[in-house]
């Protein structure tokens, strides 16, 4: 069976008693943040990058934002930026500060030469490639409770899910409705 986007959503996380959350690339969303506040009346988020050194780059951040169903937000994300790589979803039943300290922890990584790099898991892009490559240890490292991690496929034809198993990473595949 065929559903929209926002059905798909909406079966993986808040019929499952999950909050929806969405983290939305700055440096792919132009305007992003004014973008946020228009779209919102009192948005629920964090810039990534806040208290970092990158702090001062909010034109270029990862935001993190809850959301809920009946939001301009999402209904923009799906509407305007479903295939363009604007983010990814998240579905978890922690709060958004919880999420926060959890995600900012993939923010760099280190090279094999021992350089620092910026990690760009929240780029729907990197993130398909990245999670089908990590072993047991590493995807109960990457979702801690998150329940599980939502994308669009590479021709935008698919919502892909990922979440961990027993056995470690479950990837489902929705044929969806633009």
């Amino acid at each position: 069976m065929t559903q929209t986007i926002r059905e798909q959503i909406y079966q993986t996380s808040f019929a499952q008693d999950k909050q929806l959350y969405i983290i939305l690339d700055a440096a792919r969303i132009e305007n992003m943040p004014a973008q946020l506040f228009e779209l919102e009346d009192d948005p629920e988020y964090f810039s990534l990058f806040f208290d970092t050194p990158q702090a001062e780059l909010i034109d270029v951040a990862p935001y993190l934002v809850k959301i809920d169903m009946d939001s301009r937000l999402l209904t923009w994300m799906l509407e305007e930026g479903w295939g363009k790589s604007w983010g990814i979803f998240i579905s978890a039943t922690m709060e958004i500060e919880e999420l926060f300290e959890h995600l900012r922890q993939f923010l760099k990584v280190k090279a094999p030469e021992g350089e620092e790099l910026f990690f760009r898991f929240y780029d729907p892009r990197v993130l398909r490639i990245f999670l089908p490559s990590c072993n047991f240890q590493e995807i109960m490292q990457f979702f801690g409770t998150v329940g599980s991690y939502m994308v669009e496929s590479e021709d935008g034809e698919k919502l892909l899910r990922f979440s961990k198993g027993d056995g470690g990473l479950e990837v489902n595949e929705y044929k969806i409705m633009v």
